[in-house]
């Protein structure tokens, strides 16, 4: 069987599409009712990686992409840093510790969540970040996008010092 490096690439792509599920809470506003023009709402964002029995593959430096499609309808509040670091629109490949870190409790378009404590998601595994606050601007409607960018764990792809099917011949002694 003849594997190119591109199709790894492509498998990781199909991977996250396919094998982990992101999810949106409900938009429960802050004042009963319905989100109205300058009232806030809160939310959570969940992300599910899939079974080792599904397939599924151990991820980390997990990182969560929020973003408004329609900022004047709605933004998005940067949480405080002890739920994440937020920051702007990473730079490329990778998001590092030199892209512009968001000030908490400023209302932005887009924004990327870099957990604090975990950031992993190992097969099986749920993640959410709870307590998530948007806040409407004008009449109308509007999306909010999520997603999840992630690395393969290579440890968790490429073990090392793992044993071989393990034969054995019978001996006497007699």
């Amino acid at each position: 069987m003849a594997i190119e490096l591109k199709d790894i690439r492509t498998a990781v792509r199909v991977y996250l599409n396919t094998k982990v599920a992101v999810s949106i809470s409900p938009l429960v506003a802050d004042v009963p009712g319905v989100i109205s023009p300058n009232e806030g709402f809160t939310f959570s964002v969940t992300a599910i990686n899939a079974a080792s029995t599904e397939g599924g593959i151990a991820l980390r430096n997990i990182r969560y992409h929020l973003s408004v499609a329609n900022s004047s309808v709605a933004k998005l509040v940067v949480p405080p840093t002890t739920v994440a670091i937020t920051r702007a629109i990473p730079a490329v490949p990778v998001a590092g510790t030199t892209d512009i870190t968001l000030t908490p409790g400023t209302q932005v378009k887009e924004m990327f969540l870099f957990p604090v404590a975990d950031r992993t998601l190992t097969t099986g595994d749920t993640d959410t970040i709870s307590g998530l606050k948007g806040r409407a601007g004008a009449l109308g409607n509007t999306e909010i996008n999520f997603d999840i960018l992630a690395d393969p764990d290579l440890e968790f792809l490429f073990p090392k010092n793992e044993n071989s099917f393990t034969t054995s011949r019978p001996l006497s002694v007699v």
